[in-house]
C-alpha cells in the first residue's frame, strides 16, 4: 500500500468521525433544555467531545502514515503513543474539571465523555485494522 492509497483509505473513516462529531455536537447542542433537565451538563459533553474528537483525528492520521513505513516498530509506536496521549489528555481534562468544580461534579456527563471515548476508539481500531488487512492483501 503506498502513501496515496493510505491517505484514500482514511478518507471514509475521517468523514464518519466528523459524522459522529457533528451528530453528537447536535444532540447537546439542540437538545440542551430536555438534557439539562435530567441534571446532565451539556458543556462538559461538548468540551469532551470536541477534546477526544480532535486526538482521535490526529491519531488515526498519524497511524495511517505509520503503516506505510517498513519497520513494523514505527506504527507500534505510533499507535501506542496515540493511547498514552488520549490516555493523559483525558485524565488531565478530567483533573482539570473535577479541580474546578470543587465538589459539584456532574457524573452523567463524565460517563457520557467515556461512551463518546469508547466510540472514536472503537471508529480508530476498526479503521486502523481494515487499512493494516489492505495493505497485507495488497502485498
Amino acid at each position: 500500500m503506498t502513501s496515496s492509497s493510505a491517505k484514500a483509505a482514511i478518507k471514509i473513516p475521517i468523514r464518519l468521525m466528523i459524522a459522529v462529531f457533528v451528530v453528537i455536537s447536535g444532540i447537546f447542542i439542540f437538545g440542551k433544555e430536555p438534557l439539562q433537565k435530567n441534571n446532565i451538563d451539556t458543556t462538559v459533553v461538548l468540551a469532551g467531545n470536541l477534546l477526544l474528537f480532535l486526538i482521535s483525528l490526529l491519531n488515526i492520521i498519524r497511524s495511517a502514515n505509520a503503516i506505510d513505513k517498513p519497520n513494523p516498530q514505527v506504527f507500534v509506536r505510533v499507535f501506542y503513543g496515540g493511547f498514552i496521549i488520549r490516555l493523559f489528555a483525558c485524565a488531565v481534562a478530567a483533573f482539570i474539571y473535577i479541580y474546578t468544580q470543587q465538589g459539584r461534579i456532574n457524573k452523567p456527563a463524565l460517563f457520557i465523555c467515556l461512551g463518546i471515548y469508547i466510540i472514536y476508539s472503537l471508529i480508530e481500531t476498526t479503521t486502523l485494522k481494515t487499512i493494516f488487512n489492505n495493505k497485507k492483501r495488497d502485498a
